[in-house]
């Protein structure tokens, strides 16, 4: 019988996301330290077959919008077979899961925020706060994914400072270095975006919080700024979601068929970042995206809304640009200075490479992780040693 602690993971839906990525990368590296298993309360995906360990038990509990109470009597039953040693929940979607967990008798919980979406980007809906408050006594750490969210947590929800932790994320920098090559080869888009073009991308699930609109009717402004150079720009956006009909009718609107393409889910991102020459982020809301990492670690300057962590992870004028959030004429005033200059573009890229290797390594990430559970479970600290496949590397989008 394995005598590893039982980690349980409960969360909404087990997706394609930033977030879902990193509960995969978190299992597949802290295996050996521990068992896994995975609750969802709606359902999961096809990222659930990224899971490696063949033991991972993931259950989905079929949930319907609301309280659905049946469902918590499920997921209380599932925990009470499980008998997890502690329970680790992500988010607003199941921050409601500790009390049932505690009745369980679960002894310990985690609490992850690490991000927010987009009908309350900047966390203030009052009875929210309130509920994360209320679960206090049910909760032994609440989660942070960036310096914003913990300084939220304290000072706007009332969490007690030494109640909650940080863990910014972290990635295998060389999965992505690896793939760098001469800027303007472009062997997946090369048919799309030639050779002279200057290429502009994203990745994200297309949803509302990333504000792909706004990054569309950013790109319209900056060709309609450069009339002569509007056929040397292309704009490509990865991910699937349910704004992509929306997003393909603005574009047909904007007629900017032959110079923007919706690539949906990919599982090659590294060699399409690769491709890039600039990286852009226009969310309303953010923890702190794993994808901003992965641009940088490619050797891409990034131009992004100055929302949440991204401050975090992006320093203006060295590794990129910030501009306010829901400001398309602003987005585009920074893509055009880094259109106009390949050199901005090349040492903005290189610093933002050298400082994910410095600050957002992937050993740094999980390590802290199992720090935190070793320390909540009254054991001695495990020295992890990643076996450096991040679960971000072949991501279909955040």
């Amino acid at each position: 019988m394995n005598a590893q602690p039982l980690i349980v993971h409960v969360l909404y839906r087990l997706d394609t996301g930033g977030m879902e990525h990193m509960l995969v990368t978190l299992i597949n590296q802290t295996c050996q330290c521990y068992r896994h298993a995975v609750i969802c309360l709606e359902g999961y995906g096809a990222l659930r077959d990224q899971i490696e360990p063949d033991d991972v038990v993931c259950v989905a509990l079929a949930k319907r919008p609301g309280k659905d109470w049946r469902c918590y009597f499920r997921l209380w039953r599932v925990l009470r077979d499980l008998r997890p040693d502690l329970v680790h929940t992500y988010n607003i979607g199941a921050v409601d899961v500790a009390p049932v967990a505690r009745l369980a008798g679960v002894r310990r919980v985690v609490h992850a925020e690490r991000g927010r979406d987009a009908a309350d980007p900047r966390g203030e809906s009052r009875k929210h706060q309130l509920l994360r408050r209320w679960l206090l006594p049910f909760i032994d750490r609440y989660l942070a994914v960036s310096m914003d969210l913990q300084d939220w947590l304290v000072e706007k929800v009332g969490i007690p400072f030494s109640r909650v932790a940080c863990i910014p994320n972290g990635i295998d920098a060389t999965a992505f270095a690896g793939t760098a090559h001469e800027r303007g080869v472009r062997p997946l888009l090369g048919a799309f975006a030639p050779a002279g073009t200057v290429l502009i991308g994203t990745v994200g699930r297309l949803d509302a919080v990333k504000d792909h609109a706004g990054l569309i009717a950013a790109f319209r402004i900056l060709c309609e700024a450069l009339p002569h150079q509007r056929e040397q720009l292309r704009l490509v956006l990865l991910g699937g979601g349910p704004q992509r009909a929306a997003l393909e009718a603005q574009i047909a609107r904007g007629e900017l068929s032959t110079q923007v393409r919706l690539l949906g889910n990919r599982s090659d991102v590294a060699a399409l970042l690769a491709e890039f020459d600039v990286f852009a982020l226009s969310s309303i809301a953010e923890g702190m995206p794993g994808v901003l990492l992965e641009a940088m670690a490619s050797g891409l300057p990034v131009v992004a809304t100055d929302v949440g962590g991204v401050g975090e992870v992006v320093v203006a004028g060295m590794t990129g640009t910030l501009v306010p959030a829901g400001d398309p004429h602003a987005l585009a005033a920074a893509l055009r200075t880094y259109v106009a200059d390949e050199q901005l573009r090349r040492r903005h890229g290189a610093a933002g490479r050298a400082r994910v290797a410095a600050r957002f390594s992937l050993h740094s990430m999980v390590s802290a992780y199992v720090a935190l559970y070793d320390e909540l479970l009254g054991r001695q600290a495990n020295a992890v040693q990643p076996h450096m496949v991040s679960g971000l590397t072949g991501h279909k989008e955040h």
